[in-house]
């Protein structure tokens, strides 16, 4: 990624989210994952206003998160794929019956009895 906001001082592996690191989540293309290991402790940083911004690109990297809009720059797109795919590993599937399955096997069983 040709940038000039900073590397991370620690590599970023989403380890609070993905357990086995963002490289395995399967959510991300190889590069993807590498860019993220790299700034994402950044990114996280300056959204959070544990960094101050030091260059154009860093105010740029946070006036386009604060927007509704599609962004075209590319860290802001990385870095809202990435969010997107929290909220997705955060959504669980069980099995239940549903609400009106519930009612029509109660129903079944009752008539039954």
């Amino acid at each position: 990624m040709e940038t000039s906001i900073r590397k991370g001082s620690k590599p970023f592996y989403g380890d609070a989210i993905f357990s086995h690191g963002i490289s395995r989540s399967g959510y991300f293309n190889k590069r993807e994952s590498e860019e993220l290991q790299e700034y994402g402790a950044t990114f996280e940083a300056l959204l959070s206003g544990a960094l101050v911004p030091e260059n154009e690109e860093e105010l740029a990297f946070i006036s386009g998160m604060q927007i509704q809009n599609e962004s075209e720059l590319y860290s802001v797109k990385l870095w809202n794929k990435y969010l997107q795919s929290v909220i997705k590993s955060k959504c669980h599937h069980g099995f239940m019956i549903s609400e009106a399955n519930a009612r029509s096997h109660t129903y079944a069983l009752e008539g039954a009895a």
